[in-house]
């Protein structure tokens, strides 16, 4: 693996976890210890994280920015299943979107793609890109704000959910495997997902290829809960063949060269 692959994994880790160990990290990347240290000491140099005794966190100053900052993660890919799952929706539609870099750019394609949609959201930068990009209609699930992934979660938001229905609901998640389903590092969105998917009429999964064969805390779905997946050509061929033996549709987008 080269450095730049290793050191954009060492990075997806700090994105979710906010700290990494060095231990950790030999084990996950099959690397030595003078490696990741080597790594590590270059990311400082690039002044996005800061080393600690045993590992490293994101730079504070960076931090509150960690959703900006994954935009560019997989980006060719996130932006494949975006337009194909953008291709789902018809003119009027009550939509579902949650959190996630990937349903941002599947907002900003059907900002290209429609005049007349219901957006209803959870996402704060969703609901940014409706209001600047759009004249949908939107719905701004309210409740406590996860500020690094600008995203609103908690019982004001679940009690407003419990009265809304949609006709089609899109949702990302943490991880992928094919025995343990969906899951997601946080309680609290894993919580807004379960609901809305139980509240939409068609659900659509979309996750890329580094999601597969891990596994979060908080389960979103099982495997056979979900009818539609949209990934990208780089999913693993092994795991892709036996979720599709649970799920009914499986889409495959493939990035524009």
């Amino acid at each position: 693996m080269l450095a730049e692959e290793r050191q954009k994994r060492i990075m997806q880790q700090l994105y979710e976890h906010q700290s990494v160990k060095i231990a950790d990290l030999i084990e996950r990347l099959q690397v030595t210890r003078e490696t990741i240290r080597k790594d590590l000491y270059d990311l400082e140099k690039k002044n996005v994280i800061r080393k600690v005794h045993g590992g490293a966190v994101l730079n504070k100053a960076n931090f509150e920015t960690k959703y900006v900052s994954r935009k560019a993660v997989n980006e060719p890919e996130k932006r494949a299943i975006a337009r194909k799952a953008a291709t789902f929706v018809e003119e009027n539609d009550i939509v579902y979107i949650d959190y996630g870099t990937t349903a941002l750019y599947l907002t900003q394609e059907l900002i290209l793609l429609h005049k007349k949609l219901t957006i209803v959201t959870n996402s704060l930068a969703i609901a940014n890109e409706v209001v600047d990009g759009s004249e949908f209609e939107l719905i701004m699930i309210g409740g406590h704000v996860r500020r690094n992934e600008r995203s609103t979660f908690g019982p004001i938001a679940t009690r407003t959910m419990n009265e809304l229905f949609v006709d089609i609901g899109f949702f990302s998640a943490g991880a992928v495997h094919p025995d343990h389903g969906y899951t997601s590092i946080h309680l609290g969105e894993a919580e807004v997902s379960r609901l809305m998917l139980n509240h939409s009429q068609k659900q659509i999964m979309m996750v890329d290829y580094s999601k597969y064969g891990t596994v979060h805390m908080n389960r979103i779905s099982k495997t056979e809960e979900i009818e539609w997946l949209v990934t990208d050509e780089k999913a693993d061929p092994a795991m892709l063949e036996t979720i599709k033996t649970k799920t009914k549709n499986v889409f495959v987008a493939t990035s524009e060269v």
